[in-house]
């Protein structure tokens, strides 16, 4: 009995040994770091961190959407080599067997990005990982609110506007702040995202509801518009105005010029005034003119 329970145990620590060495002998891909996005015409890198543990590495290979782009072969001479493929240009003097860099990313570069590991023979164990990279256009203004905007909002008035959001790709994600508090759902209106002729798309979100005098804080009203790209891009335009106190009349309150108004209310009568005034410098220099002219002629 004592004899079979020996053999039992060496068998039993024989496959436990076993077992071990098949576990450290595996290949690891350990991180795979492919931006989630990149800026359009800016150079990215990519790097793959692996572990074959004992073995030997016989390649690290790069695609992009299943096409090979890029190959290490430590053993090779040169060990790296770059295959020309028309949405990828790789950086060569920037790459080694762990990263890859890529020169002015442009919309073909989004897509698939896999990183694949083999070691050497007699092993001929490989493993891979993939990750994903969308190249963004980030625009290049600001967004912008467009509606009209008698002079100043008041307690009642009906807000009926629409933010813009500059050509991007993807299309820039908009919200609507009343006073810094995110506008209620029943406020928005979303509109279908406009495709240019050049492929960029244009988002826009309106803001509809009606004014109360719990709107106003402290006397004032904040409506402003953001519009973000992932991380990459922020771009934000704000309507601020401030509204009658007891002693400032309304007629004050229009004519008052105000930073970030969206549509400055002139006086009727200034515009006429100014062409009045202008015609009648005019004829006072035109008659002194033709006097001095005379007296010349004498």
């Amino acid at each position: 009995m004592r004899g079979d329970a020996g053999v039992s145990m060496v068998m039993f620590m024989a496959a436990v040994i076993l077992m071990w060495q098949g576990v450290a002998s595996e290949i690891h891909i350990t991180s795979l770091e492919v931006p989630k996005h990149a800026a359009f015409n800016s150079n990215q890198t990519l790097a793959c961190h692996y572990d074959v543990g004992s073995h030997v590495l016989y390649s690290l290979l790069w695609f992009h959407n299943d096409q090979e782009f890029y190959r290490y072969m430590p053993a090779e001479k040169p060990p790296i080599v770059v295959f020309n493929i028309s949405s990828i240009n790789v950086i060569k003097e920037g790459s080694t067997g762990e990263k890859v860099m890529l020169r002015n990313v442009d919309l073909s570069a989004s897509g698939s990005y896999k990183c694949k590991v083999t070691t050497e023979w007699p092993d001929f164990m490989e493993k891979e990982m993939t990750e994903t990279m969308t190249v963004v256009v980030i625009p290049e203004e600001q967004p912008s609110i467009e509606g009209d905007v008698d002079g100043h909002y008041r307690d009642g008035d009906m807000v009926n506007l629409n933010c813009t959001a500059a050509p991007s790709i993807p299309a820039a994600i908009l919200v609507w702040y009343i006073n810094d508090k995110e506008a209620p759902e029943e406020y928005v209106q979303e509109y279908e995202v406009q495709q240019l002729s050049d492929g960029l798309l244009v988002s826009s979100l309106g803001l509809n509801f009606k004014l109360s005098r719990s709107d106003f804080i402290k006397h004032e009203l904040k409506l402003k518009c953001t519009a973000n790209i992932a991380t990459l891009y922020s771009g934000s335009y704000e309507h601020s105005q401030q509204v009658p106190t007891t002693s400032t009349s309304a007629k004050e309150v229009l004519n008052r010029p105000e930073e970030g108004s969206l549509v400055t209310a002139a006086d009727p009568g200034s515009g006429s005034t100014l062409v009045v005034d202008g015609l009648i410098h005019r004829l006072l220099v035109l008659h002194v003119v033709l006097l001095i002219y005379a007296y010349l002629l004498r």
